[in-house]
């Protein structure tokens, strides 16, 4: 494995920790529970990418950008940030409206 291959595997991991711990942490709360686990694994997934030859993770570009770099737009991961969140919003509303309508529709 090359060293850009053990960086998105060591992210992807912390991702799928990370969203084990918040699902387990909002354990009655049926909905967001699902919603918010997959928000962070949303998040950790986003690629952004820098140049032609580099791929880096959308969460820690903004950060990078955001508090690390000065001069450096951090706009650019931030808005395909935005638009993961608002899809996985919106399959997560999808989601619950169609469980909510088959319950209404069975009785």
């Amino acid at each position: 494995m090359t060293g850009p291959a053990i960086a998105w595997v060591v992210i992807l991991a912390s991702g799928f920790g990370a969203a084990w711990l918040v699902f387990f942490a909002l354990r009655r709360r049926a909905w967001s529970r699902w919603i918010a686990a997959s928000l962070v694994l949303a998040w950790t997934a986003t690629p952004f990418r820098l140049d032609e030859g580099h791929i880096a993770p959308a969460l820690v570009v903004f950060f990078f950008r955001r508090f690390l770099e000065d001069g450096a737009n951090p706009r650019p991961p931030l808005s395909m940030l935005v638009l993961v969140t608002v899809l996985v919003l919106a399959l997560g509303c999808a989601a619950a409206g169609l469980a909510a309508w088959r319950r209404r529709r069975r009785g």
